[in-house]
């Protein structure tokens, strides 16, 4: 926040480009782009063997799809494993909702499988419980904690109370902007300034904001833990079976033995939409699990608006979602043709070939 211009700014694009969560996420997004197509290769394969159509040339497909799938595949497993790892020390929230951990656990955490999350209990019902494997995957150690969702809430009741003297302080620069003691007190306490912006939404004056207040904005920076929980494991569920299927195509391509193995092949030409499933999961994980924040402990998403107009926002979604729905409809139209068309050209058969004699010359 420069409090010359009253405005949040970038100080640092370089940071923002590097950071250690973007290029985690970066890579592990590339690796997930890798699947998509190599299971999309695989079941358009399966889909021509099923029909007997180009044979030689779907079985040399589902070759290169297994190997390259199954390298992707896996170092996208590696890759969200460094992204989680990431999560440990920039997004302790976004791990805490994603693994349903109310309360910071002893340590080595064990992980959740499955249970049913309740917010408004702040518990986790039936849940069967992993021991050690939080802990490994989010500390890379025995001995580390992963702190829990109550205890971040604490925090942030902590940080809101010292947000609040930094936005008291900036409105006393706004009227006296050499006040040394005004000036002193936002030096001390900017960094918490966003979360005294989270009171916003129930009081135009985050100074005058009641203990309840503060209470409710604290608990604000829990984004939905059931949506978190289970995107995640659909996720991470779709990504372990496209190992599987990468693996079963690749000893099945090894052997030869595509046309045996025809209940293969329909389960390659199904799964086609499930990588693009686990990629959408992946961005609602990754968005929804940063809320409620645009910048994170910076601005928050409520308040970074623009200054349009409804009626504009409404014309300009609507004609966007015109336009990439029909470049939508016309590539889908384009790729079932293409896959209809098949492989190889459509060329009339060559002419036979006309052997000439060749005359003997006279000696």
């Amino acid at each position: 926040f420069n409090t010359d211009t009253m405005r949040m700014e970038v100080t640092d694009f370089g940071a923002v480009l590097f950071n250690p969560v973007a290029q985690a996420k970066f890579v592990h997004t590339v690796s997930a782009g890798y699947v998509i197509a190599s299971v999309l290769v695989l079941g358009v394969s399966a889909f021509y063997l099923l029909k007997g159509r180009w044979t030689q040339f779907a079985k040399r497909s589902m070759t290169v799809a297994a190997a390259f799938g199954l390298a992707s595949s896996l170092s996208v497993v590696v890759l969200g494993d460094e992204s989680g790892y990431a999560l440990t020390d920039n997004q302790k929230m976004k791990l805490a909702a994603i693994e349903a951990a109310w309360h910071t656990a002893p340590a080595p955490a064990g992980m959740t499988l499955i249970g049913l999350p309740d917010f408004e209990t702040r518990t986790t019902r039936y849940q069967v419980e992993v021991p050690w494997v939080l802990g490994l995957i989010a500390t890379r150690s025995v001995s580390g904690e992963v702190t829990g969702m109550s205890e971040l809430v604490l925090k942030a009741h902590e940080r809101i109370t010292s947000g609040q003297i930094a936005y008291q302080a900036v409105q006393v620069l706004k009227r006296t902007p050499t006040d040394p003691a005004a000036r002193a007190a936002f030096e001390m306490h900017k960094r918490d300034l966003g979360y005294a912006l989270l009171l916003k939404r129930y009081v135009a004056d985050p100074a005058t904001a009641t203990p309840a207040m503060i209470d409710t904005a604290a608990w604000d920076t829990v984004p939905s833990v059931p949506l978190m929980f289970w995107s995640f494991r659909a996720m991470a569920g779709i990504g372990f079976l496209m190992i599987a299927l990468f693996t079963a195509d690749f000893l099945i391509s090894t052997a030869r033995r595509h046309e045996r193995y025809r209940w293969f092949l329909r389960i390659a030409v199904a799964a086609i939409p499930l990588p693009w499933l686990a990629a959408e999961l992946g961005w609602v994980v990754a968005e929804l699990g940063r809320q409620p924040w645009a910048i994170d402990g910076v601005l928050p998403t409520f308040l970074a608006t623009s200054s349009l107009t409804p009626a504009l926002l409404i014309t300009t979604i609507v004609g966007f979602t015109a336009l990439y729905g029909t470049l939508a409809v016309i590539e889908v139209r384009l790729i079932l043709a293409a896959i209809a068309h098949g492989p190889i050209e459509d060329l009339p058969e060559p002419a036979p070939v006309v052997t000439l004699p060749i005359p003997q010359l006279a000696a």
